[in-house]
């Protein structure tokens, strides 16, 4: 049996109402999420360096710490914590980019990565 023309009806304005809630839900979670720019993120990758095909070294910023990792195929270990103020470069380094603050140095990665080779020797 067909069904009449009214049960169609029926059926296509309950999926359109289904589909339209869908839409005004995603667009009320857009504009209630905060905005990324509105805030400083407690933790920032600030350099990487590529050691292998799958493995790299990075500094990331926490707070007032320097953390260098190693990170490979599913791992990640912690090399060295350091504080903040302990690394610092000029400000027309090659540490420094359009990501730095104007209070913030950005380290030279290479230079720190020597200075934790010749610690852990």
């Amino acid at each position: 049996m067909v069904p009449g023309p009214s049960s169609l009806l029926q059926t296509v304005l309950a999926l359109a109402l289904v589909l339209a809630l869908i839409l005004a839900c995603a667009w009320c979670f857009r504009r209630l999420q905060r905005p990324m720019g509105a805030f400083q993120a407690p933790m920032q990758l600030r350099g990487q360096l590529m050691v292998g095909p799958r493995e790299r070294v990075v500094l990331i910023e926490v707070g007032d710490q320097w953390i260098v990792a190693g990170v490979a195929a599913g791992s990640v270990r912690p090399l060295a914590v350091m504080p903040r103020g302990d690394i610092a470069t000029p400000a027309n380094g090659p540490g420094a980019g359009a990501g730095a603050g104007a209070g913030a140095p950005v380290p030279n990665f290479a230079a720190l990565l020597d200075r934790m080779r010749k610690k852990s020797s």
